[in-house]
C-alpha cells in the first residue's frame, strides 16, 4: 500500500513537471498564440475604474501582432496591429462608428516613439511572469528623465516585437511594462501565455472601417479618460 501511494505521488509530480515545462502553462518559443496582460492606471486619475481598461489582450502570429483594449464598460474598443510586412501600425477604433488610421515608420518616429532618446541598461536580475523567465532593463534618458522599468522574455518567437512602440531598442516581447495612449497610462503585467491558431484575418481591417487621420481619432478621445 505505501509504494503504491509512493508510486502515486511520484506520478503526480512527474506530470506536473511535463505540464510546467511542456504544455499550456508553459511553452518555450512559440509562434503564434495569445498573450494576456492585467491593465492599471499609473498615477492619480478622476475616471471612474469601471470606465478604465483592465486588461489587454495580444494575438501573435508571423511575427505580426495585435492588442485589444476595451473602457468605458465596452462603449470603447481598441485594436492596435502591427504590420511587420507593409511596417505600418494600424489603429481601429469602435467608438460611436468604426474607424481606422495607418502610420508608416516615419509617422511612427513622432507619435509612437514618445519617449527621449535613451540608452538600455541590462540588469542580471529576473523573475517570472506567467510562467516565462523575464529580465529586467532600465531606460536611461539622456535628458535627466527619471529612469524606466521594464520586463521581457526572449522565449517567445515575435521578431522585433517592439518595432512599432516606443520600447524599440528592447529586444524582447514584453511582459510588464507602462505604455500611454490617447491621453492614458496604463501599466500591463502578463498574466498567461497560450499557444494557438490565430487567423490571417485578424491582423487586416474590416472594410467597415472609416479611414482617418490619426490626428482625429487622438481628438476623439481628448477628456475621454
Amino acid at each position: 500500500m505505501i509504494s503504491s501511494f509512493r508510486s502515486a505521488v511520484l506520478l503526480i509530480f512527474v506530470s506536473v513537471t511535463l505540464i510546467s515545462c511542456e504544455g499550456g502553462i508553459f511553452k518555450k518559443n512559440i509562434t503564434e498564440g495569445t498573450i494576456e496582460y492585467k491593465a492599471v492606471p499609473v498615477g492619480k486619475t478622476n475616471t471612474s475604474p469601471m470606465l478604465l481598461p483592465d486588461k489587454m489582450v495580444v494575438k501573435f502570429k508571423d511575427n505580426f501582432h495585435a492588442a485589444e483594449l476595451e473602457a468605458g464598460m465596452g462603449f470603447a474598443k481598441m485594436k492596435f496591429i502591427s504590420d511587420p510586412v507593409k511596417k505600418q501600425f494600424i489603429t481601429q477604433v469602435n467608438l460611436l462608428d468604426k474607424f481606422t488610421s495607418a502610420l508608416n515608420q516615419k509617422a511612427l518616429d513622432t507619435v509612437c516613439y514618445y519617449y527621449p532618446e535613451y540608452t538600455v541598461e541590462e540588469s542580471k536580475e529576473t523573475k517570472d511572469i506567467a510562467g516565462y523567465n523575464c529580465k529586467k532593463a532600465t531606460l536611461k534618458f539622456t535628458d535627466g528623465s527619471d529612469p524606466v522599468e521594464v520586463w521581457y522574455t526572449q522565449d517567445i518567437d515575435i521578431k522585433t516585437p517592439n518595432w512599432s512602440n516606443t520600447y524599440y531598442k528592447i529586444d524582447g516581447v514584453l511582459m510588464e511594462y507602462t505604455l500611454r495612449k490617447f491621453g492614458l497610462e496604463l501599466r500591463f503585467t502578463a498574466t498567461s501565455v497560450t499557444e494557438g491558431t490565430i487567423a490571417p484575418e485578424y491582423f487586416t481591417v474590416p472594410a467597415e472601417y472609416k479611414k482617418i487621420e490619426n490626428a482625429e481619432l487622438e481628438k476623439m478621445f481628448e477628456g475621454f479618460f
